[in-house]
């Protein structure tokens, strides 16, 4: 009896630690199965850094305005007759280059005329220069005179005394060839009015006529316009006119483009209108013409420079249950770092503590990392540097 008892404690004893064997084991292999699923979770996570420094915060007023050409000349025609233009609207122009020209015969010919009356003046006043001691003998008879009248016999008479004594000739022929050269010049400036050339070099705008159309005087032909550099007329109100200085750096922001340009403030308009504003004048180089007047801008005016701060980039800062801070990379973690921050301006905020210069702080990729969560950092190295 007590041997069967035995045996049967036996065989209970082995089930028991079988089924106990079992049970570790199945759990044990839940522990891993839970542990691989979670492998995924705690996989690094892809950001991009940069670092902290040391350095001057501009501050600046914001404002807008439209891009305007720094020099614009609208033509009109100013002589009657067939156009020819020479270019087309958005043609890049050299200083010189012909723009168009108006066939007007009657000031060719006059231009022509004053020319050669000119010639003609101009060789005889060199003429009687030369050959003024020639006139020593000289002798006139009735007959070499224009007229017999007595009168005009005598003054002629006068004229060719003179000439001997070399007491007119000279102012005569100096007169008479100032006379030829104004004439001249009255005459080129009308026949300039039918051939215009570019006053400097430009863009070609707007032509208001068409090829060979015949033109009255007064008709608008067509505009040219130097883009090299460009203006705004940026409204600021009263209270910031004494924050905004002429040479102040200026940052544009054209709406058709995504780029940001930068100029300066040429001058500050010192009169005040109705609404209490006035503007700043920002120029700003244009050389690669990717910009054109009309075009509305964005403008921030340096009003003010913070020195000797720590800053980073807006980005990098995050706001948590109200408190500001940034993500810290360390040995492929990112710490989080309650910051104090102060002044800002459209890219960069001051850190007033708790950062130094060169530390290396996440600008992407960490809106939704957990503090000490491993990371990856795909600009470089783990301080943000190329590798």
């Amino acid at each position: 009896m007590k041997k069967k008892v035995l045996v049967t404690l036996i065989i209970v004893l082995i089930l028991a630690l079988s089924a106990l064997g079992a049970w570790f084991l199945f759990f044990k292999g839940k522990a891993a199965e839970a542990e691989d699923t979670s492998k995924p979770l705690a996989a690094p996570v892809p950001v991009k850094v940069t670092q902290s420094w040391q350095g001057d915060l501009p501050l600046y007023v914001s404002s807008s305005g439209k891009l305007e050409a720094i020099r614009v000349n609208d033509y009109i025609a100013e002589v009657a007759g067939n156009i020819n233009i020479k270019v087309k609207e958005g043609q890049v122009v050299s200083q010189g280059t012909l723009l168009f020209t108006i066939d007007n015969p009657t000031y060719q010919i006059n231009y022509e005329k004053a020319l050669l009356d000119y010639k003609k003046s101009y060789i005889q006043y060199l003429a009687i220069s030369e050959d003024m001691e020639g006139f020593e003998g000289f002798a006139v008879e009735q007959t070499d005179l224009y007229s017999d009248d007595k009168e005009v016999a005598k003054i002629q008479q006068e004229v060719v005394l003179g000439l001997q004594e070399g007491t007119i000739t000279r102012e005569r022929i100096k007169y008479r060839l100032g006379e030829q050269e104004l004439a001249l010049k009255q005459a080129l400036e009308n026949y300039k009015k039918c051939s215009i050339r570019a006053p400097f070099s430009g863009v070609i705008g707007k032509i208001d006529v068409k090829q060979g159309e015949y033109l009255q005087a007064g008709k608008p032909v067509l505009s040219i316009a130097d883009i090299s550099r460009l203006r705004i007329k940026a409204k600021i109100l009263v209270k910031d006119i004494h924050h905004v200085k002429e040479g102040a750096n200026a940052v544009i922001f054209p709406v058709v483009s995504d780029e940001k340009y930068t100029g300066r403030v040429f001058s500050v308009n010192p009169l005040i209108y109705d609404d209490n504003s006035t503007y700043a004048v920002v120029e700003l180089s244009n050389e690669k013409r990717e910009l054109y007047p009309g075009v509305f801008c964005d403008v921030l005016l340096q009003m003010d420079l913070i020195k000797d701060k720590v800053l980073v980039p807006k980005a990098a800062v995050l706001e948590r249950d109200g408190k500001k801070l940034v993500f810290v990379v360390k040995e492929g973690l990112g710490y989080w770092t309650y910051v104090d921050v102060g002044p800002e301006n459209y890219e960069f905020v001051v850190i007033e503590d708790k950062l130094k210069a060169g530390e290396t702080i996440i600008v992407e990729g960490h809106y939704v990392l957990n503090h000490k969560a491993a990371v990856t950092v795909l600009n470089g190295g783990e301080d943000g540097t190329e590798e």
